[in-house]
């Protein structure tokens, strides 16, 4: 039998959570590889933030993720928590950034999609892990700590 036959239906939608993570984690690392190959490359390049601080940033919001896919791959309390806050956090940074250093007109556009955007990932993660089965899987594992 495999492995995903075993696991409950709580435990399944937490290992695609763990995916969904995983993804804004890779996703991150891409953000600040990028920041700084254009900070090498284009170290004249005139922006409202610098190149540094997109780094950093992601740098940041891909070890966070990475952390909380591992807390909620093994099934932890804390796993399920802090991906709670963190996604919540990604979210608020996002758009604080977005209110201080949007400069362009197509960015303020696309502020409906990015609201819609936001509100999906919030959904997806809060609806999620506050499923009943999905507790009873970290309930569980808090028990057996």
């Amino acid at each position: 039998m495999s492995i995903w036959k075993k696991l409950t239906a709580g435990q399944r939608w937490v290992v695609v959570l763990t995916g969904l993570t995983l993804a804004l984690s890779a996703a991150n690392v891409g953000r600040a590889l990028v920041a700084l190959q254009y900070a090498s490359s284009l170290p004249d390049l005139s922006l409202t933030v610098p190149l540094g601080y997109f780094a950093a940033m992601g740098g940041f919001w891909a070890l966070a993720f990475a952390a909380c896919s591992l807390g909620l791959l093994r099934f932890r309390n804390w796993g399920r928590w802090s991906t709670l806050a963190a996604v919540t956090m990604y979210q608020a940074n996002a758009w604080i950034n977005h209110l201080l250093f949007d400069a362009s007109d197509y960015a303020r556009r696309v502020v409906p999609r990015n609201l819609a955007l936001t509100a999906l990932l919030l959904l997806a993660f809060w609806g999620s892990l506050n499923l009943p089965a999905v507790r009873r899987v970290f309930e569980n594992t808090r028990e057996q700590d």
